[in-house]
């Protein structure tokens, strides 16, 4: 007989740490000890950037800036510091986890409260939701190419579906196998992900050596984009290097707050360090690079520009090798939807629904919230603000991530002085966050996220329906969404916390971390 399914996460996983206090966790919620629980090394690590490196967003992430008319210099200059800025807000939540073993949500009670840290949860668990849907669709259309390998016949699949539904029945279809294809793989644990990053390590980069290697010697050289000056039209070339800029770091805005749900695994503090400033900012980027090469030897050997590399793998005459690149960069889509996306939801879902979801469950929940997104309207409707990667719209969610980042980066490293009561984390009325008055929300917090949305609120809008007749100086603003949201949004939770002081959310000991704490 099959086991009886419940409901509820049975009693013997729920952990309720203060009868007095009622707080419901359960293992995967609480610190990760040191010691023998922490299993990711510095290999680890860089082999999770790594395996991040290789994907087709990656590969796509230079396109707008060299479609907008930036040189190949200059939109690669765009997509480093970008990845580099991203790097160091990563590098710092990293470190976080590491050092206390504690996860996002967690995390972000220290700052906006014990119920506050709702408002950052909903951000971040929003904004993956949404990405986990149109990765997906990226990995049905590798999907798609793949069936067409094997079986040419299946290009001809007849299409029943109107205009109006933004996709083809053939789309659809392969859509749906590739997400039934990758629910398994939501089963493994995070602490385990690190066999599937190992496999992507070993795959991608011999794919993208054998995928340069073939563009410049077919081209015998870097082709016509690489010699292609900057012709910006519109507005000012320093404003299409900042969206360029921001369109890089939109992917990372979610791991921005989510990576110490890896890291809390991590054996050190400051591989994790070096691993995001290192591997970030340049292994991300070289993949940016790849697809400016690519494309530009595109246009030499077939005549043909596209900056969608499985439109490049249907242009080979080789079936073998269309089936072989195809494959490719759907594990990459695979290895990203997991690491990015659902855990990531798995974590904030678990500790607002203790009782009834854990992580793998929430994750579960995240792939049906994603296909309740209708991913193929939102990566094919031209009216969409996370249209396709070929335009800046995409980094129209980071609005919402840069505050949260900067609050909790701020209230951290500046504020409590890279303290934490981590036993207060977990508690309600006795805890040093949970701000009395106010039930458990810091008000501060809440009110510094709304203040940094009001810069970038006017440009958000015009992403949102291009047709808005906006002030051109919004635009501009705009093109700075992240990183004005991270300074902002911090620099007001400072200001408020300095004019409107509390004893509560401040640790005046020298550290609460454990005695065997890896940075002692």
């Amino acid at each position: 007989m099959l086991p009886f399914f419940q409901l509820e996460i049975p009693a013997q996983e729920q952990v309720v740490l203060d009868s007095n206090e009622t707080i419901v966790s359960h293992p995967d919620l609480l610190p990760v000890p040191t010691g023998s629980a922490r299993t990711w090394g510095t290999l680890h690590l860089g082999g999770y950037w790594l395996a991040e490196a290789f994907g087709i967003s990656q590969y796509q992430v230079a396109s707008s800036a060299v479609s907008s008319g930036l040189s190949p210099g200059l939109a690669i200059g765009a997509v480093f510091i970008g990845h580099l800025l991203v790097a160091i807000a990563c590098a710092c939540n990293g470190w976080i986890g590491a050092t206390y073993g504690i996860n996002f949500p967690t995390l972000a009670r220290a700052s906006f409260g014990i119920y506050g840290n709702i408002l950052a949860i909903m951000c971040r668990a929003g904004a993956a939701c949404i990405w986990f849907g149109t990765i997906s669709f990226q990995g049905g259309q590798c999907v798609n190419v793949m069936i067409g390998a094997v079986f040419p016949s299946f290009k001809s699949f007849p299409n029943h579906l109107p205009a109006s539904a933004h996709v083809t029945s053939a789309e659809l279809l392969c859509f749906f196998i590739f997400y039934i294809i990758q629910l398994p793989l939501l089963f493994i644990h995070i602490s385990k992900l690190k066999t599937l990053f190992t496999l992507k390590v070993i795959i991608m980069p011999i794919f993208g050596i054998a995928l340069l290697g073939w563009a410049v010697g077919s081209a015998h050289g870097f082709g016509p984009i690489f010699r292609q000056k900057t012709h910006v039209s519109g507005s000012p070339v320093i404003v299409a290097f900042f969206s360029a800029m921001s369109t890089a770091i939109a992917p990372k805005a979610t791991l921005a707050l989510n990576l110490c749900d890896f890291t809390r695994w991590a054996k050190s503090p400051r591989a994790v360090v070096w691993t995001n400033l290192l591997c970030l900012s340049i292994l991300v980027t070289l993949c940016a690079i790849l697809g400016v090469v690519v494309t530009s030897a595109t246009v030499v050997i077939y005549g043909v520009s596209t900056w969608n590399p499985l439109q490049v793998c249907e242009l080979w005459s080789s079936r073998a090798a269309q089936f072989f690149a195809a494959s490719c960069w759907a594990l990459a889509v695979v290895a990203t939807n997991v690491a990015a996306n659902s855990t990531a939801v798995g974590n904030d879902l678990a500790i607002l629904f203790p009782r009834w979801l854990n992580i793998r469950r929430g994750q579960y929940v995240c792939a049906i919230l994603g296909l309740a997104t209708c991913p193929w309207i939102i990566q094919n409707s031209a009216t969409s603000f996370t249209y396709k990667y070929s335009h800046n719209r995409r980094a129209g969610y980071s609005i919402f991530l840069g505050p949260v980042c900067g609050i909790i980066l701020a209230d951290f490293f500046i504020r409590q002085r890279k303290t934490l009561d981590v036993a207060s984390l977990y508690r309600k009325e006795t805890s040093i966050y949970w701000y009395e008055y106010t039930r458990g929300v810091n008000l501060r917090a809440v009110a510094a996220f709304l203040l940094a949305l009001i810069p970038n609120i006017v440009g958000f809008a015009g992403q949102v329906n291009p047709k808005l007749d906006l002030p051109i100086g919004a635009k501009y603003v705009y093109s700075l969404v992240w990183p004005i949201g991270v300074v902002v949004g911090g620099s007001v939770y400072l200001l408020l916390h300095a004019a409107w002081p509390t004893t509560q959310g401040r640790n005046e000991s020298a550290s609460v971390a454990s005695s065997d704490d890896p940075e002692k």
